[in-house]
């Protein structure tokens, strides 16, 4: 199910009382020159917060569409991410009309009751052009529409290797020693770790057999890693430069690269899975606009503008039977099952301990 198209009645949105044309386009503006002024309730602008970069990019020209068909502007504003974003939401009610938390986000947006109800019957075009069995990932629970999905698997040189990529077990060849980057966060390590050993990384909490089983897999990958890299750039650099034949990162990133012509990189989304990050749409539960945010997200969900989104943000949106650019994306997967899908509910408790056992693992 899409979820409860009963959760709240709205009124739907007249387009003739909004029609004030603003000239097209999107404006693009600072954080610090949007908040605070004119309140969250305009009927002739929608606050936007995103990600920055590219995301941030695809975005506006999507919904530059929509402001040329309705009159009314989308001013972008961006932050480093969830806990930026939740806490602009909280500081300045009304402000922010729709942003685009990942799946920890509207979790944790959740538990603070910070987010709008979704009525999925006025975005038919989300029902019509998404996968049923994409946008039903059990953390999305009226309150959120799924994007897209980012893994983190790893890319490698094929020039510096003749072994063929598939596995986890892979990256942990001879070959690799002090040739291997890996992440340095916590979650995202264990969770690749318990991929690896082909669990559930909603099991091991827990577990303490599990657990156990985990740090040893850390401690195996860790043998032939240089090092662990805390922005996706530096991954992407250590390929670029050769300082790493196999470096864990996202497939949209090695995309990137490819295009900038290093077309030996290739990215692998592991047998037994990865860890994934989501891009989502929310509605904070303070806007006063939520009717016009209803109207804009089902139209940039028609099947040409969410491709066409998709394409310019490098990572693939599951549309219903998806074009060739969709698929050749290196995130792309014929099913969410072939991902790792953390229930948060039931790893955020653990995840001060994982972040101790990692250290513990770096620190041999």
């Amino acid at each position: 199910m899409f979820g409860d198209s009963s959760q709240r009645s709205r009124t739907p949105v007249d387009r003739r009382s909004v029609l004030k044309t603003l000239g097209g386009g999107i404006a693009a503006t600072g954080l610090a020159g949007c908040l605070g002024g004119g309140g969250g309730g305009s009927t002739d602008t929608l606050r936007y917060l995103g990600w920055g970069g590219n995301t941030q990019d695809a975005a506006a020209t999507a919904f530059e569409y929509w402001t040329e068909e309705s009159g009314v502007e989308v001013e972008h504003q961006s932050a480093g991410g969830d806990s930026e974003f939740l806490s602009i939401i909280r500081e300045n009610p009304g402000e922010i009309d729709l942003f685009m938390p990942t799946s920890f986000g509207v979790y944790t947006a959740r538990q603070e009751d910070l987010l709008a109800d979704i009525n999925y019957d006025d975005l038919p075009n989300y029902q019509e052009n998404i996968q049923q069995d994409w946008a039903d990932r059990p953390y999305i629970d009226g309150d959120a529409v799924f994007r897209d999905a980012l893994t983190q698997g790893y890319a490698y040189n094929t020039e510096e290797t003749d072994r063929e990529m598939s596995t986890w077990d892979d990256i942990k060849a001879d070959e690799f020693e002090d040739s291997l980057g890996l992440r340095d966060q916590a979650t995202s390590r264990v969770t690749n770790a318990a991929a690896s050993l082909g669990m559930n990384i909603n099991d091991v909490p827990g577990n303490s057999d599990a657990v156990e089983q985990v740090r040893q897999e850390l401690g195996e990958q860790h043998e032939n890693t240089f090092g662990y890299w805390g922005a996706g750039a530096e991954s992407i650099r250590w390929l670029r430069e050769g300082t790493a034949t196999v470096a864990e990162t996202w497939g949209g990133r090695t995309r990137a690269l490819q295009e900038e012509g290093y077309e030996e990189i290739e990215y692998v989304i592991p047998e037994g899975g990865t860890s994934t990050i989501t891009e989502d749409w929310a509605i904070p539960a303070s806007s006063e606009n939520q009717d016009l945010v209803h109207d804009l997200l089902n139209h940039v969900f028609q099947r040409d503008i969410i491709v066409e989104l998709s394409d310019n943000v490098g990572y693939p949106v599951p549309v219903q039977d998806p074009p060739e650019v969709i698929r050749n994306l290196p995130d792309y997967t014929e099913s969410p099952d072939d991902l790792m899908w953390v229930d948060w509910g039931t790893v955020d408790p653990a995840v001060s301990d994982w972040q101790q056992l990692f250290q513990e693992v770096k620190q041999g």
